[in-house]
């Protein structure tokens, strides 16, 4: 009947290689610059254009200081660490806020369930209106999942 109409049909092949919908093509962009990039860098020290780091960490160099590396790595470590901190706090607050809304939307489909008591309709169609209620604000709380 009606069931099958509304379905979703799933193609079971290769959808990473797809163009439209995907993450890939979107991706690919800085993944191969920075790939051309290095192949590029390795060709160049290759062929012994550019000098290489063994050649360039002579006395007094910026790659024997340990006080920048340890500078650097420190600054590096920090940030990374606030970043997932406030990634995290802002995933938290999102959960929370779905969480009320639930809330808020279980109230509502209550109160109109509990308004239904009063109604001078059938109980028939006093019970087909608060099933499709639930039903859709059951729709409406998935949709913002």
């Amino acid at each position: 009947g009606c069931v099958g109409a509304m379905t979703i049909a799933y193609s079971h092949g290769l959808d990473m290689c797809k163009l439209s919908g995907s993450v890939f093509p979107s991706a690919m962009k800085p993944a191969l610059a920075s790939a051309i990039v290095t192949l590029m860098l390795n060709l160049l020290l290759y062929l012994d254009i550019v000098p290489s780091l063994t050649e360039l960490s002579k006395e007094g160099m910026v790659f024997e200081d340990s006080a920048a590396w340890t500078g650097f790595s420190s600054l590096v470590g920090f940030l990374v660490v606030f970043r997932t901190s406030q990634a995290y706090t802002r995933f938290w607050d999102g959960c929370t806020a779905c969480h009320m809304m639930r809330a808020e939307w279980f109230d509502a489909c209550s109160s109109l369930c509990a308004f239904c008591k009063h109604s001078k309709s059938g109980e028939e169609a006093v019970l087909t209106f608060q099933n499709t209620l639930v039903r859709l604000f059951s729709m409406l709380h998935a949709l913002a999942l």
